[in-house]
């Protein structure tokens, strides 16, 4: 009887270390995954703040890349295209020749970055609305909002 109390003390015991064993290497294991996560989140982190439109300082950069992605939308950007952008930058930023082509690659390299600076609006108008006065901006905002009512009238006035 003894042997009997014995042999059932070494198999409770054998099974309760394995399962003390199995359930150290889940737990082992949901460390290790998270640890890969904190990794993975980290390069991503890393990734994001790399972008161009993450780190805009300057309004005329801004512009650019919106000149750029509207360009871009009805497929590539083309020679002529590309000429009158510069042109229109050069008079619009009152920049010389080299600074409105380094704002047209600055552009094109930016949204190669996020393929659609759409969905990247808030962060890439952020550096104009920090350097605008707030009567600019109301100004802005007066004859922004004033425009669909006139559009409005004109179309009415047509379809008549």
């Amino acid at each position: 009887m003894t042997i009997v109390i014995a042999i059932l003390g070494a198999v409770a015991a054998a099974f309760w270390a394995f399962t003390h064993f199995v359930n150290a290497a889940q737990e082992g294991r949901e460390a290790l995954r998270d640890a890969k996560g904190v990794v993975r989140r980290g390069k991503w982190n890393r990734r994001v703040d790399q972008r161009l439109i993450e780190n805009l300082s300057d309004p005329r950069e801004a512009g650019a890349i919106l000149a750029f992605q509207i360009a871009q939308y009805d497929g590539a950007v083309t020679d002529r295209q590309r000429d009158a952008m510069i042109a229109h930058m050069r008079e619009t930023f009152q920049a010389d020749a080299e600074t409105a082509d380094g704002l047209f690659a600055f552009a094109r390299m930016a949204v190669g970055e996020v393929n659609d600076a759409g969905n990247s609006v808030r962060k890439i108008l952020r550096p104009s609305s920090m350097s605008a006065r707030r009567t600019k901006r109301a100004s802005w905002l007066r004859s922004w909002s004033a425009w669909p009512k006139s559009k409005a009238g004109r179309m009415k006035c047509s379809a008549a």
